[in-house]
């Protein structure tokens, strides 16, 4: 949440984050399937009921003045992220797989009134496509780290209105063919100067970052 909030004051236009489930069936923000690299906890999310999870400290690998952060689950971020920013939310689904967290997810944003306000995205693209069953409302966009024959393709066959590329395969014929095709298309991760310049100039329609001040510089040179 820490880095949710600094993100926020750093006046950015969306915030991504993953969502994993526990034991319990709760929803949770945290990037790995597992606790071992990001606390000071051992073993996969989903062996954790919620309240053991959040006595993990979620912090101090980062730096001591974050001792004490805990694992956010999906409603604080939701709370937080309300008329103020885009929310990417990528559901983690593989190699350990949540069954039935698309209809989770697509509940969970509904009750916040935030069907307009996230991009559902997701390495696992027949997740999407359930996603795109339940809330044909709700945007969603593939992710992908690879020279694919036909990228808007496989986000057709997803019903996603979105490409999500790994930047290293963002070349002007793919970027352009994704626009052609009515999709948006985004690039991840991206921290170094000349690369946002490069991919700015190509067109791409959002950068995800760490670096919030670089792209925030560079939008506003224009």
């Amino acid at each position: 949440m820490a880095a949710i909030r600094l993100a926020l004051d750093h006046g950015v236009a969306g915030i991504e984050c993953d969502i994993q489930r526990t034991r319990d069936g709760h929803l949770v923000v945290i990037h790995d399937q597992t606790v071992d690299r990001t606390t000071d906890g051992r073993g996969p999310v989903v062996s954790y009921g919620l309240e053991d999870l959040r006595r993990l400290d979620a912090g101090r690998w980062f730096a001591p003045a974050f001792a004490g952060e805990r694992i956010p689950v999906l409603d604080e971020v939701l709370d937080v992220a309300r008329g103020r920013v885009l929310l990417m939310l990528e559901i983690k689904n593989g190699p350990t797989f949540y069954e039935g967290i698309e209809r989770q997810v697509v509940d969970t944003v509904r009750r916040h009134g935030m069907e307009g306000d996230v991009l559902l995205i997701s390495f696992d693209h027949e997740s999407l496509r359930t996603v795109r069953t339940l809330s044909p409302g709700i945007a969603t966009g593939i992710l992908y780290a690879a020279r694919l024959i036909d990228g808007p393709a496989a986000a057709r066959a997803a019903g996603a209105d979105a490409v999500c590329v790994d930047w290293h395969f963002a070349t002007a014929d793919v970027v352009s063919g994704s626009h052609d095709a009515g999709l948006a298309f985004f690039v991840w991760t991206v921290d170094d100067e000349t690369v946002a310049r490069e991919l700015l100039a190509l067109g791409v329609d959002g950068i995800t970052s760490n670096d919030t001040r670089l792209l925030g510089r560079l939008l506003k040179e224009g």
